[in-house]
């Protein structure tokens, strides 16, 4: 069988651009006892994965020069030899840009388990395939987590948001609004500012790139800071520091500016203030929080469904439109959820 896969053909050395990729054709072996044959139905594009095309990638095995690429993907089985799995059957897997794959029908687990193990995912009832890689996605994940799980979820009190309007960053927003928190986000466009106001419902947002870090901070937390959840930069954690109220936290889910970098991150100058004010400085991973995953998708759900949670998405249709939807994650024009749409 002749299916189409996404290579990279070359190590960026600052931004990706689509010519870093090549379109080819594979062959898949006729399947074996025990293995289950996918079509893809759609793929996930995210930031995280510039590190992939490290060859020295510090947290993810680097991704191949001219072999098939990882990443979240959902698919539906067309054949199987694995009584764990029928044709028809809807699933998550990370074995992403490429049409069709063939996998040997482990148990999912995202990044702790090969590339082409499974997890099945029920539709229906107002689910769609693509919600396993948006609504309840890794990104999605990553900001509910970094909300619930940071222990310090307290009604009334200030979370502060980067990237806010990134798929991360709206979902740590809505979370905390939802359980009665002041948020306060930036962004940098004024489109996305006024997303983040009126359909996210920050109390304050402030666009970075007109408006200083420090001074738009200082202005929409007259009370201090007691939640950061952190995913744009080293500057926005420095210039959060002074504002943090005694015993705050800051939960880092990462440094979007340091994707194109190589890893390097400017230095943090003043964190003089984590002993002074008995701040907790965590990353986290959300591999760590795999067992809230069915709490997280029963409540990213329900909260849609109520109409307290929007989720914005950009499909981009069909495989070849892999490598462009990829690289506007780092124009800065994008935001919401990106998804590649590679079959019907």
């Amino acid at each position: 069988m002749k299916i189409t896969q996404i290579h990279l053909v070359r190590r960026p050395a600052a931004s990706p651009r689509p010519d870093d990729f090549d379109i080819v054709t594979a062959a898949l072996p006729s399947l074996r006892p025990g293995q289950v044959l996918i079509e893809n139905l759609y793929m996930s594009v995210d930031p995280y994965m510039r590190r992939s095309m490290e060859a020295e990638a510090k947290d993810l095995e680097p991704w191949p020069i001219g072999g098939a690429l990882n990443g979240p993907c959902v698919g539906r089985v067309l054949d199987s030899r694995n009584p764990g799995f029928k044709e028809g059957d809807i699933v998550e897997s990370m074995s992403g840009w490429q049409s069709h794959f063939v996998s040997d029908g482990d148990a999912f687990l995202p990044y702790l388990t090969p590339d082409n193990a499974l997890a099945r995912r029920t539709v229906g009832s107002g689910i769609e395939p693509q919600d396993y890689l948006g609504l309840f996605g890794i990104a999605a994940m990553t900001g509910y987590v970094g909300v619930v799980r940071s222990g310090k979820l307290e009604p009334g009190k200030t979370l502060v948001v980067s990237s806010a309007a990134g798929t991360v960053g709206s979902v740590a927003c809505q979370v905390g609004k939802i359980k009665g928190m002041r948020v306060v986000a930036s962004a940098g466009s004024d489109d996305k500012i006024n997303w983040l106001l009126h359909s996210a419902r920050a109390d304050r947002a402030f666009n970075y790139k007109t408006v200083p870090l420090a001074d738009g901070l200082k202005e929409a937390c007259p009370h201090g800071i007691d939640l950061v959840l952190e995913n744009a930069s080293p500057e926005h954690l420095e210039a959060c520091l002074p504002l943090m109220n005694e015993r705050g936290a800051i939960m880092i889910a990462g440094f979007v500016s340091i994707y194109t970098t190589g890893g390097r991150a400017s230095p943090v100058r003043n964190l003089e203030y984590v002993l002074d004010k008995y701040l907790t400085l965590k990353a986290f991973p959300f591999m760590d929080y795999l067992d809230s995953y069915e709490e997280f998708v029963g409540n990213m759900s329900a909260w849609r469904s109520e109409g307290k949670l929007v989720f914005p998405q950009i499909i981009h249709d069909g495989l070849d439109q892999a490598p462009r939807a990829f690289c506007s994650l780092f124009s800065g024009d994008s935001f919401g959820k990106n998804l590649v749409r590679i079959a019907i």
